[in-house]
Formats: C-alpha cells, sequence, structure tokens
C-alpha cells in the first residue's frame, strides 16, 4: 500500500519592520546634524601659560573691548609643577585672536594714585583680558600669559632705555612700579626675578625716551617705597616715607651728579642702595632733555 507524500513547509525567517528601523535611522540623523552644528558653533581651543593664576577659575571668561570672547576651561599645573596652564576656548567670531602678537593677562584690583583699574574683581570672579598686536601674526595656540596688564606704556620698552638693577631684596618693588627722577615718574620697572645664583636680586627697568638723557654711568638708584623708621636716644624717633603711591606701589627714585658722567649703553647695571644719600638729592646736573 502506497504511501501519500507529505509536503514540507518551511517558515519565511522574519524581518524587521520598517517601522521600528526608520526611528532608529530618524534619531541618529538628529544626533549627527546637533553633533555638527554644535562643533561648527565652537572656536578653537588655546592655551595660556601664567606664573600665578591666583583667582581664576574653570568658566571665567576671555574679555576683549568689552566683550566676552572665550571661557576658561581647565586651569591645572603644568609637568614641571612651576607655571599654570590654562586651557580656554574662544568663540567662533574671536578666532581671528589666536594669532601671534595678542596678549592675555588675569585682571586684578589695582589702586594707585595714577590709576584704578579690576576694582570689579575684587567681589567678582578674576577674568582674562585679551588684546591683539599692531600687526597680527600668523595663527596660534600656545601663548605666555602676562604677569600685569597692558598699559598705554606697553611700548615703553621699544621707545626707552632699559637699565638693570641689582638689589638685595625686591622690598616693596613690583611689575610697574615707577622709576622717579625728582619725584616725577620717568620710567618703570618691566621685570623682577631672583637672580640664577640667588644671591641677588634682577630688577629690569625701562626709562622713557625723553629722559634717556638723565642716566649716565654714575647715576645712583635708591629703593624710594615703603616706609623707614628711625630711631635715637638723643635724636628721637624720626620717620620718612615717600608718596602714597609709593609706599602702595613701591618705587625707584635716581638721581645724577652735578658732574653728570658719560651716557650709558642700553642694559647697563647698576647698584639698588636701600635708602637714599640725603646729598644725592641736591645734586643739579644741567641735561638738556629737549631734544625728544
Amino acid at each position: 500500500m502506497s504511501q501519500t507524500p507529505k509536503a514540507k513547509v518551511e517558515k519565511a525567517p522574519k524581518r524587521a519592520s520598517l517601522l521600528w528601523v526608520l526611528p532608529f535611522v530618524a534619531l541618529a540623523a538628529i544626533v549627527g546634524v546637533l553633533f555638527v552644528q554644535a562643533h561648527a558653533e565652537r572656536g578653537p581651543r588655546i592655551t595660556i601659560t601664567f606664573a600665578d593664576a591666583s583667582g581664576l577659575e574653570p568658566g571665567a571668561d576671555l574679555i576683549h573691548r568689552g566683550l566676552r570672547v572665550g571661557v576658561v576651561r581647565t586651569v591645572q599645573l603644568d609637568k614641571n609643577l612651576e607655571n599654570v596652564v590654562v586651557v580656554a576656548e574662544l568663540a567662533p567670531h574671536a578666532e581671528g585672536l589666536a594669532v601671534e602678537g595678542t596678549s592675555f593677562w588675569i585682571v586684578r584690583p589695582e589702586v594707585s594714585l595714577d590709576r584704578v583699574t579690576g576694582l570689579e574683581t575684587i567681589l567678582g570672579p578674576r577674568y582674562i583680558a585679551v588684546r591683539t598686536g599692531d600687526e597680527p601674526g600668523s595663527r596660534k595656540r600656545a601663548f605666555e600669559g602676562l604677569s600685569e596688564s597692558v598699559r598705554a606704556s606697553a611700548n615703553l620698552e621699544d621707545a626707552g632705555l632699559p637699565v638693570r638693577l641689582q638689589a638685595r631684596s625686591a622690598g616693596a618693588i613690583s611689575v610697574g612700579s615707577a622709576l622717579l627722577y625728582r619725584n616725577i615718574p620717568v620710567g618703570q620697572v618691566t621685570g623682577i626675578k631672583l637672580a640664577d645664583n640667588a644671591v641677588h636680586v634682577e630688577i629690569e627697568a625701562v626709562v622713557e625716551s625723553r629722559y634717556a638723557p638723565l642716566i649716565r654711568d654714575n647715576t645712583r638708584f635708591w629703593d624710594a617705597g615703603g616706609v623707614g623708621v628711625d630711631f635715637g636716644i638723643f635724636r628721637g624717633l624720626s620717620v620718612a616715607a615717600g608718596s602714597l603711591d609709593s609706599v602702595l606701589r613701591g618705587a625707584i627714585g635716581f638721581a645724577t651728579p652735578t658732574k653728570a658722567g658719560d651716557p650709558v649703553v642700553p642694559g647697563h647695571e647698576f647698584e639698588l642702595e636701600t635708602s637714599v644719600d640725603n646729598d644725592w638729592l641736591n645734586w643739579k646736573p644741567e641735561i638738556d632733555i629737549s631734544a625728544e
């Protein structure tokens, strides 16, 4: 008796419904568009190295001409633990600031008789000020931050006479302290550092071009800042102080003998005395400064 053949039925493999696939495709497309858009709205990242970044925190603004042009992302020590490296992100419209010649400095409160700056940082957060150079250079992503603000006298080093002073200690003198001739500001301190052998302090200063002829090889410099106190049994107590500005910020005075010596070359080195000799204040050299 013959058997009736049985038909073999195979089930077709299940296929994912397009109704489930399409939402994932659309979501991926939206995420991709948002990612590209967010990346396009971000400006370049730069690094700024400071010797001291006291008060600066992530989220601090970068300000140029009163406009927010970037934000600080991270603040951390470098590999050698000697400097602070700040990573900042510029706004897309400020991408042109990431070039050679741009200056960065941390704005801190500063009060003196001739100016008041950065008072908004006493209660508010610190921020980084930005200034472009006279002629923007090539693109750059790593910068050395300035230790002080760029003032109207920023080009003083190019237009003045640089001199170097050796001192036992910095005392009240700081970057920006004035150089005084007969109590008139004629220059300023541009840098202070400990000598390589740690024996003394080296102070860099610049005298404005107009007053450069006052500096001779026999000129004497002294620390004109702070307050001095002297006491003697027979002469009593005496207190000597400079101007309020020199007390607050420190200052360096100098005088040239009545018989002035020879002019000096840029970078000439002098000793900085801790106090003034009263005889120096009576010197009256006739030096023509009307040429400039």
